[in-house]
């Protein structure tokens, strides 16, 4: 059985996002042959259903805007969490930031930010 999960990640970052956390968001953007990318495919997904992509553009007055669907392993969820506990205090305004799902459930999870940091919410108490 594998443990996968699709992410999908929707959020805008704050004007004056420190350079050293863009250039992470763009790390983890990079092709799939940098190791450690961890929103680099891009695709057919593999057991989520739907398309893998990953999306960081500037938009006005200087913030930019991330949007990506990735299926990830269980074993990448650490890695997820620094990368969200890295990006938060950036992230504007507080609220939904998106939301993952085992492949096997039915509903997601959110993903929120509250207080400072990315909390999971379950939809669905299982």
């Amino acid at each position: 059985m594998a443990d996968l999960y699709a992410l999908d990640l929707a959020f805008d970052l704050v004007e004056g996002t420190p350079e050293a956390v863009l250039a992470e968001v763009r790390r983890q953007l990079a092709p799939a042959a940098e190791d450690g990318a961890l929103l680099s495919a891009r695709g057919p997904a593999w057991r989520v259903g739907g398309v893998l992509v990953g999306e960081f553009e500037q938009g006005d007055h200087g913030r930019w805007a991330l949007t990506a669907r990735q299926e990830i392993h269980e074993e990448q969820l650490p890695e997820l969490e620094d990368f969200l506990m890295l990006v938060a205090p950036c992230i504007r305004p507080p609220g939904p930031v998106g939301r993952i799902r085992h492949y096997e459930h039915e509903s997601p999870d959110l993903l929120v930010l509250r207080e400072g940091r990315v909390v999971q919410l379950a939809l669905d108490p299982r």
